[in-house]
């Protein structure tokens, strides 16, 4: 009668009895598992760090090379800007010797 008892007292969901649960063994794991963590997550940091520089060696390169081939543009556009410059000075003295050599053709013309 006792054995139907202790069937009765427990449900389909109850386990039955439970053994010790060992606290301070898994507060120990718990904290080895932190560690363990806290060192990756610092190891990641230093990691990233010395990547952050080697991002900061390069874009500090790309920079002074964008600002190279700037520098080289502008060049570039002076020298065309000046040589335009100079073309059309040449053809504005050019037209202006042809309008006098005609004015010069008119005087003659007209003292005739």
């Amino acid at each position: 009668m006792n054995s139907q008892k202790e069937t009765a007292d427990r449900s389909p969901s109850t386990p039955g009895h439970l053994v010790p649960f060992d606290w301070d063994d898994f507060e120990a794991r718990y904290e080895e598992a932190l560690k363990d963590a806290n060192r990756q997550e610092q190891d990641l940091l230093e990691e990233f760090e010395t990547l952050i520089k080697y991002f900061n060696v390069w874009a500090a390169a790309a920079s002074v090379h964008d600002t190279e081939r700037g520098v080289k543009r502008l060049q570039t556009r002076e020298r065309y800007v000046k040589i335009a410059e100079q073309s059309l000075s040449q053809k504005k003295k050019h037209l202006t010797e042809v309008v006098r050599a005609f004015q010069s053709a008119l005087a003659l013309l007209s003292q005739s």
